[in-house]
């Protein structure tokens, strides 16, 4: 589950969880700091030869007895880390499920060192607590990071379990719902409503359903869903004002009906009139196909001529103008800053928001080889430009063009995907992070690979995977990752016009609903 995920990372102890054949299915992010290698990169590998350098298994390895259905006893790992410290790693197993165990590695090097030196049973009483209490101190610090977060938000924010139990439930749903005592507060979601029984329009029920209105402390709620492997993520907005104004809109239908039948009395004016609005569609239509041209002109002439990388790129609007945007900007030192943006909505308000998201891009983040870095400093300008609802998503990739290395950042954009030739696989890639131009002082996670012979970068806006045929299927993520891997080795550019080729015939002459923007690159 990526929540659990996110807070497992969070962690000073490391958590692997690994398979019957000892090869691993996940680890945290402080294994690098044993291993030299991120997490991402050990998936797959034997845990005894990439952490411990040995050959077999552990000879007093807990993951057998686990098998036999015995308990395990906590052991002591006696290891050297990449960088040749000395470490004494103190690890409890679990069995997490058939074939699968859990295994939490936690750094006792320095306090063995001090049990080690104390002679009597009080000082180590008392070493024992400083640890406990230095672990409290560091879970709590986790834990409220976590809710602060959650309590940033402006909308209602509820983690429901399986089980309908609320999970969290951040401040604004409690101040809402008028459960401001904790104690007293409801343990499954639908009584934060203040309902005796399940919702019908629970997506518990339908995993189709991801929005609902309700009715709720004598307001009325939208609410969004969003599923994270079994747990639901409920958003809730206070919609009551909106909602107001289109009873009021429809309590005036009778009036404009009323009027429009006195202005058809004036219909030969109207048809004089309507020759005068088709001149000015046309002279809108001249204008909007001009600030197309325009926007167009905005995204890079040529692709980046780096030696041993092969470009290539695709851009087209759902309208005459659109909000998508992809840069290639040009450090020194071989650096190169690569990102494609997704402007909420369409047409003119979106073109005009990107060019401005691609003049900060170009002025402000140059030579800030720190993905997260420029991200934060971009989406700090928008904040203070932007005064409307819209919002920008971006994936920015920073290449190395020397070493290969790359760090990037995301600002709630889609994954990228990462074609990597040695496995023969995609993997999604992300970062945690919000939308540019929405929040102020937003700190942007970043995360980092390197490219090999072979390798591609693929990065996109949604316009492509939610493409829809007749019957409002989306193409998806299986179909694109499938064409990336079947057209792997063709130049980058010619891979690009196959999986466009594919999605026009997955649509069916449906015309595209949203922009489409794809930036790729690959290492020769």
């Amino acid at each position: 589950m990526e929540f659990n995920q996110e807070i497992l990372n969070y962690m000073n102890e490391i958590v692997m969880v690994v398979n019957d054949r000892y090869e691993i299915m996940f680890c945290s992010t402080p294994m690098k700091n044993l291993t030299g290698k991120p997490a991402d990169r050990l998936i797959g590998k034997k845990c005894h030869l990439v952490i411990f350098n040995r050959l077999e298994p552990c000879p007093n390895c807990q993951l057998e007895i686990l098998k036999n259905g015995k308990m395990a006893v906590d052991i002591e790992h006696d290891t050297i880390t990449h960088r040749g410290f000395r470490k004494l790693l103190s690890s409890k197993f679990q069995k997490l499920s058939d074939g699968m165990y859990a295994e939490i590695m936690d750094d006792i090097t320095s306090t063995k060192k001090l049990i080690d030196k104390l002679t009597h049973h009080t000082k180590e009483l008392k070493a024992s607590n400083v640890i406990l209490n230095l672990r409290r101190k560091e879970t709590e610090k986790e834990h409220k990071f976590i809710m602060n977060t959650v309590n940033s938000l402006n909308e209602g924010v509820m983690v429901v379990n399986p089980d309908l139990s609320v999970n969290i439930a951040n401040q604004n749903l409690i101040e809402m719902s008028r459960q401001r005592d904790t104690d007293s507060r409801p343990e499954k979601c639908y009584e934060m409503y203040g309902y005796t029984e399940q919702c019908r329009d629970c997506p518990m029920l339908d995993k189709k359903i991801t929005r609902s209105f309700r009715e709720a402390f004598g307001k009325k709620l939208t609410v969004n869903f969003n599923r994270f492997d079994q747990y639901i993520v409920e958003s809730i907005r206070d919609t009551t004002k909106e909602l107001k104004l289109i009873d009021e809109i429809k309590s005036q239908q009778a009036i404009l009906e009323e009027k429009q039948r006195q202005m058809s009395l004036l219909n030969k004016d109207l048809l004089r009139m309507n020759e005068r609005l088709k001149e000015a569609q046309r002279i809108i239509d001249e204008e909007l196909r001009q600030v197309g041209e325009i926007q167009a002109s905005l995204l890079p002439e040529v692709l980046p001529a780096i030696k041993g990388y092969d470009f290539g790129a695709f851009y087209t609007p759902a309208e005459h103008a659109g909000g998508d945007y992809y840069d290639c900007i040009e450090m020194s030192n071989g650096y190169w800053g690569l990102g494609v943006a997704d402007v909420s909505g369409h047409g003119i308000p979106a073109s005009v928001i990107m060019a401005i998201t691609r003049a900060i891009m170009r002025s402000y983040t140059y030579d800030i080889v720190a993905s997260s870095e420029a991200l934060a400093m971009v989406n700090e300008i928008l904040c203070d430009n932007i005064h409307t609802n819209d919002f920008v998503t971006m994936f920015y990739v920073v290449l190395d063009s020397k070493s290969g290395k790359c760090n990037f950042a995301s600002a709630g954009h889609n994954p990228m995907l990462f074609y990597d030739k040695s496995e023969m696989l995609v993997r999604k890639v992300t970062a945690q992070g919000l939308f540019l131009g929405a929040f102020d002082s937003v700190e942007y996670d970043q995360g980092g690979f390197e490219i090999d012979s072979g390798d591609i970068v693929f990065m996109y806006t949604d316009g492509l995977n939610e493409a829809m045929n007749a019957q409002r299927e989306q193409y998806g993520y299986d179909r694109l990752i499938s064409k990336i891997m079947m057209f792997s080795e063709l130049p980058v550019s010619e891979m690009i016009i196959n999986i466009m080729d594919d999605v026009k015939l997955f649509a069916d002459g449906m015309p595209f609903e949203d922009d489409i923007t794809i930036l790729a690159f690959k290492k020769i």
